[in-house]
């Protein structure tokens, strides 16, 4: 032993053997539960954001379809149609003012799964009364506002949702990406098949994808709020300023700030301008305006992948600086666009900015967490501050396009030019959060 070149090692001692024979098998265990769980989440969030996909499917089937019908209703008057078509996205806006709050305090009290499944019930059932009366202006009216409200009261619980699974944080970004993509694969498909169907058929076609929502959600989605992290309904929190929550704390009011500078360029808020613009400017017909909407929603399909890549790359503000760069170039062209060259060249540049708001709102989720909010309530206050300027930017896009196309003036391209510089704003407020 002496002349060994290495020691004499005595044997362990047969309870730490043991004990460390014990803990083997269970740390296996242990990574092989959490690859379960992992699992798990993502086949969940799988299912969430294919309802996704499917809701905004029902949701744009009819973008092409319901400005020429509100615009038959109206004998051809382009003026007219942009001031019903700014009301009505207004009147939803409004209605969303007491919605949100409402539906985020009772979604982070009874889970996300009951709001999912209301709103596209709801829209099927309005534009299965569309489809059946469309020379009605009335009706087409409550159904914009009515349906154009729950488009983000389905958007919020999604999120939420989301934060549920994952947690809040730099991390989400991807995964809000991911959701958004899917948004775009729904801009894409239903334009396309809205435009090919036209007028009441669009509508009635639409009320379909609106119950396949349902039943999807019904059969493949667990509820993901767990029961440690539900908050008490509290009525008075629900009044329509209760995002003004937001502003008590100089970082959330920052960050809300940005997100609401950014929604003004949202493709929501534009489409209904978007189809004046091309009709007038590009004298497009229905299903031109169907094709320019399905390339929309393939730059948003695009735009998802490259957030996603870009904010693991380089971070949520990179990411965020680059977007809206990419969504003022996005605007100018847009705005200036005469010819197929110029808007393909601004539907390209779309494909970079979409996702502007995304990492803004994952750094929001972490920031109203410090001051007390429910991941449903922040949805619901963030919605609720962006819901108060939709009440007056449908109506301002639809004036101001009227006032720069009448008595001699050529410059239809004025809304745009107005995000774009509203964009930059935002840019400039986010720039001023502090890292954390």
């Amino acid at each position: 032993a002496r002349g060994c070149r290495h020691p004499v090692r005595r044997p362990r001692d047969i309870s730490q053997t043991a004990a460390m024979a014990c803990a083997l098998p269970a740390k296996v265990e242990d990574a092989a539960a959490q690859e379960a769980e992992i699992r798990r989440k993502e086949e969940i969030e799988t299912n969430l954001v294919l309802s996704y996909g499917i809701f905004m499917t029902a949701v744009t089937m009819v973008v092409p379809t319901r400005a020429p019908m509100v615009l038959g209703i109206q004998r051809g008057d382009a003026a007219a149609t942009a001031r019903t078509m700014g009301l009505m996205s207004s009147c939803a806006a409004a209605l969303e003012l007491f919605l949100n709050p409402v539906f985020g305090r009772l979604s982070d009290k009874f889970g996300r799964k009951p709001f999912l499944l209301f709103a596209p019930t709801l829209d099927a059932f309005l534009h299965i009364l569309v489809g059946a009366f469309p020379q009605s202006l009335k009706l087409n009216f409550l159904d914009r506002m009515i349906t154009g409200s729950m488009i983000f009261s389905f958007i919020a619980p999604v999120n939420a949702a989301l934060v549920d699974l994952w947690g809040a944080g730099e991390h989400l970004v991807p995964r809000l990406a991911r959701a958004q993509m899917f948004f775009g694969v729904g801009a894409a498909i239903g334009p396309f098949i809205g435009s090919k169907l036209g007028g009441a058929r669009s509508f009635q076609a639409s009320a379909m994808m609106f119950l396949a929502t349902t039943a999807w959600l019904w059969h493949k989605f667990p509820e993901t709020l767990r029961p440690e992290n539900k908050k008490e309904f509290d009525l008075a929190a629900c009044t329509p300023w209760r995002f003004l929550r937001l502003f008590k704390d100089k970082t959330t009011a920052t960050l809300a700030t940005t997100i609401g500078l950014q929604s003004f360029g949202d493709y929501i808020n534009i489409y209904d301008i978007n189809f004046l613009y091309l009709r007038t400017v590009m004298d497009f017909g229905q299903a031109q305006v169907g094709n320019f909407a399905t390339c929309v929603g393939l730059s948003q399909i695009v735009n998802g992948k490259f957030m996603k890549t870009l904010s693991q790359e380089v971070g949520g503000k990179k990411a965020t600086l680059i977007s809206n760069i990419a969504w003022i170039l996005a605007m100018g062209c847009l705005g200036t666009s005469r010819n197929v060259f110029k808007l393909g060249l601004a539907l390209l540049l779309m494909a970079g900015g979409h996702q502007r708001a995304t990492a803004v709102s994952s750094y929001l989720q972490v920031a109203g967490k410090d001051i007390g909010m429910g991941s449903a309530e922040i949805e619901g206050a963030k919605a609720n501050f962006t819901a108060v300027l939709k009440v007056f930017v449908p109506i301002l896009y639809g004036n101001l396009f009227a006032f720069f196309t009448s008595k001699g003036r050529n410059f239809p391209g004025a809304p745009y030019f107005l995000i774009a510089a509203l964009t930059a704003m935002s840019q400039v407020t986010f720039s001023t959060v502090p890292n954390k």
